[in-house]
């Protein structure tokens, strides 16, 4: 079974410079979101081998992991979100990719408010903690986009990513165009974005 152990000073450190640096972060700032850091980590044998993996999600490895704290636990001290990391992934991971991950996790998070968009609080009077899901979540298994090529959704999903948001996921190998207009220009459009504008302008052309 996996070990835990609080996050160190230094972590700590690095999630309050990410939320005072990123717009979208700014309502966890300013609620002045407490937050818990900790560290996971796998099991080993006497080889110093991992056993098993230091988080999962849905039965998956995972390097980070982010929920919202009980109002029970809030009560009795804990914090108004967690964020479980990878322990043994954090000593060997750059200062870079070590920014990525807990920014990433940073961003689940996420504040309840009313219809008039004010910000809903608890019995503590903390903000009500909702988690922010992600942009793109698939589920593929290799086998089947083999065996039925374009017909099976791994392939369909894998080229609307590709053309919607490719240039985002995969800088440099997605294909981008841009669109100009006199003198002015839309910069680099993935595929799907290009082709409506296109199409939009060729109406009005027309019309």
């Amino acid at each position: 079974m996996p070990t835990y152990q609080k996050a160190n000073k230094s972590v700590h450190q690095l999630a309050a410079q990410l939320i005072g640096r990123y717009p979208d972060h700014k309502p966890l700032e300013a609620v002045e979101l407490k937050l818990d850091l900790v560290f996971a980590f796998a099991d080993t044998d006497e080889d110093g081998r991992p056993l098993n993996d230091a988080l999962t999600k849905n039965g998956l490895k995972s390097l980070g992991v982010t929920r919202a704290v009980p109002l029970k636990d809030r009560a009795l001290g804990r914090g108004d979100a967690e964020i479980a990391l990878d322990g043994d992934w954090w000593k060997t991971a750059s200062g870079d990719e070590q920014a990525a991950l807990l920014d990433h996790e940073l961003h689940h998070i996420s504040l309840k408010t009313d219809k008039n968009g004010n910000i809903k609080y608890d019995d503590l009077n903390r903000p009500f903690i909702r988690l922010r899901k992600h942009d793109v979540e698939v589920g593929w298994f290799k086998a089947i986009a083999q065996r039925h090529g374009f017909a099976s959704q791994e392939q369909q999903q894998a080229k609307k990513i590709m053309d919607s948001q490719g240039q985002f996921y995969w800088p440099g190998i997605a294909e981008t165009l841009t669109l100009s207009i006199g003198n002015r220009s839309t910069g680099p459009l993935p595929m799907d974005t290009f082709s409506k504008a296109a199409a939009l302008m060729e109406r009005k052309g027309a019309a």
